[in-house]
């Protein structure tokens, strides 16, 4: 019976390889088709036995559709054409026996059956399976020292918050709540030592929850400007606590991507792959994020102006006591006062720096995200163009390699996705390139030139 060489693509587009017999080329053609393949190439063989890629195996088995399947294969030795076919090929392998061998000692092997090759890849498995178990547990401790340290800070951060409030409020605490409050310290003095760490984290919290009761203190009306502002610190911890996060650092993306640069990038002789690639993605960021100084400086006010109103709004809802309602009003007043000046200078540091960007001819956010765009559109369709060419040398004219040996990833092209993706960024690029040369500064142009591109490109997806 003729032998058929394929090269063929699962359905994990994974590139497989190998010789079936069949009676004509379309009948290999239905098999392979019926094993939810999708052909590549497939040629008649040559009558050799041994072929410069391995050795040839002859084999039988059982495809998910119960159906017989015998051919052959090429691998480096015994068990690993049987592996092939089982995890590749998703095959009950009945017999595997070297074609080179004589007609009885293949008769011998098919009787033998693959019992030892199952053996050998059992053991295979559960070699990975606690290679993979022991990398999993290693991890895991790695996140719990990780995590340990993280509410150890947390923890010392409120001791020490505590220990300034007593010195703060000792006066005015009543004997049996500094009690409460030293029974609580020296419990999470006690449990430092612990793993349970959410046991830890949850008993910070019942302490600070206890600071905020209005009937510890002795006398209500006396500095109650500053035991609310004790209200709003505690609560402010317990979020902290319940989110995972670090006391007083406070970062703005910019700020942790200048932070960053100064670890890997700034100084560095030798930067490693990884953190170039990185530098790059980041430094597009900072394209759009960019801003002063004096703007960062008031937005950081702004935010922790919004967290403490946040704090006395509660106050005002949730609080029984009437004095700690009219002082957190009163507090509201003039925190709402304050982030209106806070937001009236923003507006003016906004509008002077734009002023200044268009008289030294900077792009603006827009057409900052554009320019990118562009650019990245652009290089992508100039690495399809080289992929192509190379892959069609490859493929066609044998270069670098031959037959079953051409990598999988030379065959991306022929993927349905590229079909659509392709002619998507052309018109990507095409419709940036029209905005930045002809029409940078018109704005009715943008109106028209994005919605047309949506357009075609909606005409694309539903016609090609």
């Amino acid at each position: 019976m003729p032998k058929f060489r394929y090269i063929v693509v699962n359905k994990e587009n994974r590139q497989l390889s190998g010789v079936v017999d069949a009676p004509s080329l379309d009948v290999a053609q239905n098999d392979l088709k019926e094993l939810g393949f999708s052909i590549v190439s497939i040629e008649k063989a040559e009558e050799k036995k041994q072929s410069k890629e391995g050795t040839t195996f002859e084999f039988n088995g059982i495809d998910k559709q119960k159906k017989n399947i015998t051919g052959t294969i090429v691998a480096d030795d015994r068990y690993s054409a049987f592996k092939r076919l089982i995890t590749e090929y998703d095959l009950d392998v009945r017999y595997i026996v070297n074609q080179d061998l004589p007609k009885k000692e293949k008769e011998k092997q098919k009787k033998e059956g693959v019992i030892s090759l199952m053996k050998e890849y059992q053991k295979e498995v559960q070699k990975n399976t606690q290679k993979f178990h022991k990398e999993k547990i290693k991890k895991i401790d790695r996140n719990f020292e990780r995590e340990k340290a993280l509410v150890m800070r947390q923890v010392d951060f409120v001791l020490k918050k505590v220990s300034k409030a007593i010195d703060t409020f000792g006066d005015d605490l009543n004997p049996q709540s500094k009690q409460r409050i030293k029974d609580f310290v020296n419990k999470i003095l006690r449990l430092k030592n612990t793993t349970n760490l959410e046991y830890l984290k949850s008993t910070c919290q019942d302490l600070l929850k206890y600071l905020q009761r209005a009937e510890i203190f002795t006398s209500k009306k006396s500095r109650l400007g500053e035991k609310l502002k004790l209200y709003t610190d505690t609560q402010e911890m317990i979020n902290t606590i319940q989110r995972g996060k670090d006391f007083g650092i406070y970062e703005d993306l910019q700020s942790q991507i200048e932070r960053w640069q100064s670890e890997h990038i700034k100084g560095k002789k030798k930067i490693p792959l990884g953190d170039k690639i990185t530098n790059i993605f980041y430094t597009i960021i900072l394209k759009f994020i960019s801003e002063s100084k004096d703007i960062r400086i008031i937005k950081k006010k702004i935010s922790n102006l919004n967290r403490d109103l946040k704090q006395y709004y509660q106050i005002v809802l949730k609080s029984k006591d009437e004095e700690y309602k009219k002082a957190a009003s009163k507090s509201i007043k003039q925190l709402r006062d304050k982030k209106k000046e806070l937001k009236q200078t923003l507006r003016v540091l906004r509008k002077n720096e734009k002023k200044a960007m268009n008289a030294q001819g900077e792009l603006t956010g827009l057409e900052k995200v554009i320019s990118v765009i562009n650019g990245l559109s652009g290089w992508l369709l100039f690495y399809y163009l080289v992929y192509y060419f190379i892959a069609e040398l490859i493929i066609y004219k044998d270069l670098l390699y031959t037959g079953s040996d051409i990598p999988t990833l030379f065959f991306l092209f022929n993927s349905g996705l590229v079909k659509y993706i392709l002619p998507l960024i052309f018109l990507l690029h095409v419709a940036t390139s029209i905005k930045l040369n002809f029409f940078k500064k018109n704005a009715v142009a943008g109106i028209i030139i994005f919605p047309v591109f949506a357009l075609a490109s909606l005409v694309i997806v539903f016609n090609f």
